[in-house]
């Protein structure tokens, strides 16, 4: 047991020896000496005043005249954790807003590599959380299911929820644009199963390239976040327009690019 009282202070920054004399000035019934200190908590004499004065300095003990000796007595548990952990928030949020100034990462045109479905989800539902006017989802309707929480949070919250995918899903509030692809076109697609863009700043591409085997990227470029946008909001709509069009597509499809939209048309269009 104190071992483990030991191993958690030490971890806050104490030391050692600053550990155990603080453990044993709480275990005394009163205030002690530093002599005493050293019998209890094994801090060797010659150590002792040292750390006492680091114990006293940290907020965690404080000294008592007493005749021609010095007793020393610890500050409660509760009252200095509870001043420490003041003192570290305030640092923190002094820190974080320091360091703002310095950060230039929105400005990075950087790509994040991310291995592992858990990690890959886990991404996605940190940036639908953050999300503050719009997303922009297509996925695999098996996918669906992991990100929903998520994605109803975002929509009470007041965001715009777009998603794209190959059948009809149930998510209220939020637009759903259900094209079904032939087997030939998602075997074409390969593992591709997630592309989610927030507030026209992030992109998340995912792909599945086995049951256990998953790997995205994710980025801030803004050229990248507009190209997989432009994509989602467009792109995925040409087998609607296409099909409205019918026959006369051929006559607007230049024959080289034939290739490209007959996924779209789903074997309507004969290259």
């Amino acid at each position: 047991m104190e071992g483990d009282l030991i191993n958690k202070l030490t971890e806050i920054g104490f030391s050692e020896y600053e550990s155990k004399a603080y453990v044993a000035l709480l275990r005394e019934k009163g205030p002690a000496t530093g002599y005493q200190i050293s019998k209890t908590s094994g801090v060797p004499r010659s150590m002792i005043y040292q750390v006492l004065g680091k114990l006293t300095g940290r907020g965690a003990a404080i000294t008592l005249r007493k005749g021609d000796s010095t007793q020393y007595a610890p500050i409660p548990a509760s009252e200095f954790l509870d001043q420490l952990l003041s003192e570290q928030e305030e640092l923190i949020l002094s820190l974080k807003d320091d360091l703002a100034h310095l950060t230039t990462a929105p400005d990075l045109d950087y790509v994040w590599n991310i291995e592992g479905d858990e990690n890959i989800i886990a991404k996605a539902e940190e940036m639908v959380e953050q999300a503050q006017e719009r997303v922009y989802l297509a996925l695999q309707p098996g996918t669906f299911s992991e990100l929903r929480p998520a994605l109803t949070e975002a929509i009470q919250q007041g965001v715009r929820v777009v998603i794209y995918t190959t059948e009809a899903l149930d998510l209220p509030g939020a637009q759903v644009v259900a094209a079904p692809m032939s087997k030939e076109a998602l075997s074409q697609a390969g593992g591709l199963g997630l592309i989610l863009v927030i507030d026209g700043e992030e992109v998340l591409i995912g792909e599945w390239l086995t049951a256990t085997h998953a790997r995205a990227s994710w980025t801030s470029s803004p050229l990248l976040v507009f190209i997989a946008e432009h994509h989602l909001r467009t792109d995925l709509y040409l087998p609607q327009i296409l099909a409205l069009l019918g026959d006369q597509a051929l006559d607007l499809i230049q024959e080289e690019d034939r290739e490209l939209f007959a996924r779209a048309l789903e074997s309507r269009v004969t290259c």
